[in-house]
């Protein structure tokens, strides 16, 4: 008997982006990008992009555009404290993505959940959960958080999968819950790539990008997290775009769109934000997960 994954979202397709149905003000700016760093037009975006499996976003007290072309290079930050722990959370069967994120109204988000200077804020997908903890206890949340076993390989389809502990993954590490607090993450997130010293197009393109989300969904900005993600790989196909739902209950509901454009902000509201439909010609996944 074959049993089919439930996903709470039925994503629908459709070819391209629609044109643009009013003029906020600077829709149909176009973006001034250097001669010798052209935006590729002509691959197929299809498969240019490493979606992960599970996706932490955290909290950048740095604008994106002060972040350094490698930001896991910050000391004292998560990106940089989290590499002596990857054993414990990248696997043959788990791709852990960790990106530095700011969003518009920052200051009064951090404020919201009462964020000490010492405090870090994440958000963690598909887990939909929003953490606060202090950094000298990333080790315990990488543990109670990340931590995926390996898995054997099964050639045989009726035999079960069994797991083992990661090699040399070290001591084992002792959590306290009470270091961390968890909130339900109850809004859709938008980013787009603003890491301006990895890559100019899209410091030059997330601003304007921004901006047009912002005017279009002005009238309901409240339900959304709109801000800049560091760099997420496909430069070349500027400006990216991420849609992660408040409805998202695994990787198929991470949603990656290259070529993004002022112009094409509308559409995207209006097929993907509010219509859970996939633009396929900006879409950089694997299409055919949804057909």
């Amino acid at each position: 008997m074959l049993f089919r994954r439930f996903y709470s979202i039925k994503w629908r397709l459709q070819d391209t982006c629609p044109v643009p149905k009013y003029d906020t003000g600077c829709t149909y700016c176009k973006p001034n990008i250097p001669a010798d760093l052209p935006i590729n037009h002509e691959a197929n975006l299809h498969k240019t992009a490493a979606i992960p499996t599970r996706h932490l976003f955290v909290f950048s007290r740095m604008a994106m555009s002060e972040i350094p072309s490698k930001a896991e290079l910050v000391p004292h930050t998560i990106s940089n404290e989290i590499i002596k722990y990857r054993k414990l959370y990248q696997t043959s069967t788990q791709r852990v993505t960790v990106s530095n994120i700011h969003l518009n109204n920052q200051a009064s988000i951090m404020k919201s959940f009462d964020t000490r200077e010492e405090d870090q804020l994440v958000m963690l997908y598909p887990d939909m959960k929003m953490i606060k903890f202090d950094l000298r206890h990333l080790d315990q949340f990488v543990q109670r958080y990340l931590y995926s076993e390996e898995k054997e390989a099964v050639y045989n389809p009726f035999a079960q999968s069994s797991t083992k502990p990661m090699k040399d993954a070290g001591p084992e590490i002792s959590v306290d819950p009470a270091n961390f607090e968890e909130f339900r993450i109850e809004k859709d997130l938008i980013l787009t790539c603003g890491h301006t010293k990895r890559d100019l197009r899209c410091g030059i393109l997330a601003p304007m990008i921004v901006d047009e989300l912002e005017r279009t969904l002005k009238d309901n900005i409240e339900e959304y997290y709109i801000g800049e993600v560091s760099h997420i790989g496909g430069h070349a196909y500027a400006g990216n775009l991420l849609y992660y739902p408040k409805l998202c209950t695994s990787d198929r509901d991470f949603i990656w769109y290259g070529r993004v454009t002022p112009e094409s902000v509308q559409g995207i509201v209006e097929l993907t934000v509010v219509n859970k439909t996939i633009i396929e010609d900006l879409f950089r996944g694997d299409i055919e997960l949804y057909r």
